[in-house]
């Protein structure tokens, strides 16, 4: 099964049918060396001209290739990876902010500690005069 990136199953783009499914747009056999033919109503209808590349995927569970143009493609692939800059950008805030929590969390135990031992100290150290 090949899918392009339609939409309007069994309908036309232009008129408005649309579906999530995608549009039937011919069938093509896979030559001897492993090579196919896009419908030419396929590549009327998605923009596709000899020389254009396309990036194959595929889907083993259903038996589905998916053919998308490479510039459409580039695209997004772009717009994930700014997405994706901007999203480390904010785990490394968040790293950070996380590790200054947890720095001052160990200052005061670290504080208390101290204090606590003084405490005691001190009063290890007025009772050490006390007679019994």
């Amino acid at each position: 099964m090949i899918h392009g990136h339609t939409h309007g199953f069994g309908g036309n783009r232009k008129s408005g049918s649309r579906s999530p499914h995608g549009k039937i747009l011919g069938t093509t056999t896979v030559g001897e060396r492993g090579q196919i033919v896009i419908p030419a109503e396929a590549r009327t209808e998605m923009g596709i001209s000899s020389g254009d590349k396309l990036v194959v995927f595929g889907n083993p569970h259903s038996d589905a290739i998916t053919l998308v143009k490479a510039e459409v493609f580039d695209k997004y692939a772009e717009f994930f990876m700014s997405k994706s800059k901007k999203l480390e950008k904010l785990a490394e805030e968040l790293m950070r902010a996380t590790q200054s929590a947890e720095d001052a969390d160990e200052e005061a135990g670290s504080e208390q500690e101290d204090s606590a031992g003084e405490t005691e100290a001190s009063t290890q150290g007025s009772n050490s005069g006390v007679s019994r």
